[in-house]
């Protein structure tokens, strides 16, 4: 890979993945919507490219010329409905329809959500790939659309989707919020009583799996029927451990050197206080993870997943522990003025 097209560039994963790949010697094409968060790809081998997934003809001639495309772009939250749809889901597949249309389309290589996929299906405790996708938020819906708008263009160019459960590194906004809460207030404050096993990746493994599979992935097929397809998809997590929301907040206590009392919020009190936050949010125009939504995530019988496609067809194995990750990741908040 000599030349690579990034959206989202300007956000956690985003940026994160440009330093891999400059770490790679790969020239770096960025899409760039705020440029006033752009100072830190003001650097050698990086080109900004101004514009947005709303308007993907007013730049797609950057294109040409890349040997891969990583779309990493997306909403996590959104104030509509309807936007987190568009960008997530149907932008993807104008992305795609952008990349097709290159005498020799480059590989398309979108990140996609554990979310995307769903928990596990009944009668199992942890989901690989070959599960049918499952979402139980509009969040992981519009994610799966953006899958399902790749697979519909996977007879004319190569496409390959990461599937990440929760991410968590520098740069991280909300993995912060939690690493304040227990720095401070030394709460934690799961969402109901019941342990959701969840599954973990440090950004630094997800990048390198990402670019992984761009180089030497399976590509999607497209789908016959409405038949499940797992081809071209792989499940992104550390999977030699799944700690619960819980354990996960123990955890960053530990790797901070403080002590932490998980106080699980029962569902009947959750609900409404993520909704009252979701209509303040709402009306003031400012997306929230605090909202009926992400409490349907967190309020899931478990997200535990299987990364042993990947182990076996990419080489992915994690550089360092959870604990090493979240200690790691502790010490550059308080590095960076953040603890």
């Amino acid at each position: 890979m000599r030349t690579a097209f990034v959206t989202g560039a300007t956000g956690f994963i985003g940026r994160h993945l440009v330093e891999s790949l400059l770490g790679r010697g790969v020239e770096v094409r960025c899409l760039v919507r705020s440029p006033g968060r752009a100072g830190h790809l003001q650097r050698d081998g990086v080109r900004t490219v101004a514009g947005s997934l709303d308007d993907i003809p007013a730049w797609q001639d950057e294109l040409t010329g890349c040997d891969a495309v990583f779309n990493v772009g997306g909403l996590v939250a959104a104030c509509r409905r309807d936007d987190l749809f568009a960008i997530n889901g149907h932008a993807a597949g104008r992305l795609a329809d952008a990349c097709a249309t290159i005498e020799t389309p480059p590989v398309l290589l979108h990140l996609s959500s554990l979310a995307g996929a769903g928990p596990p299906p009944r009668g199992k405790t942890i989901r690989d790939e070959t599960d049918p996708f499952s979402p139980v938020s509009a969040y992981g819906a519009s994610k799966l659309l953006g899958d399902g708008e790749l697979r519909r263009r996977a007879d004319r160019l190569p496409i390959t989707s990461v599937q990440p459960g929760i991410v968590f590194g520098p740069h991280d906004v909300n993995v912060l919020t939690l690493y304040q809460m227990i720095n401070t207030a030394r709460l934690h404050l799961p969402m109901g009583f019941r342990p959701v096993p969840v599954s973990l990746i440090h950004v630094t493994d997800l990048v390198s799996m990402a670019i992984d599979a761009a180089e030497r992935g399976e590509r999607m097929q497209p789908a016959n029927g409405d038949g499940h397809v797992a081809t071209g998809i792989y499940h992104a997590c550390d999977d030699r451990e799944h700690p619960s929301y819980g354990e996960f907040g123990r955890r960053i206590g530990r790797a901070i050197g403080r002590w932490v009392v998980v106080l699980p919020i029962a569902t009947p009190v959750a609900w409404p206080v993520v909704t009252v936050a979701s209509v303040c949010t709402t009306l003031t125009g400012t997306p929230s993870m605090v909202s009926p939504d992400k409490l349907r995530e967190a309020t899931a019988r478990t997200w535990a997943a299987s990364a042993e496609k990947a182990r076996r067809q990419l080489g992915f194995e994690p550089a360092a522990t959870i604990d090493d990750r979240l200690r790691e990741t502790g010490e550059w908040f308080r590095a960076n003025g953040k603890l």
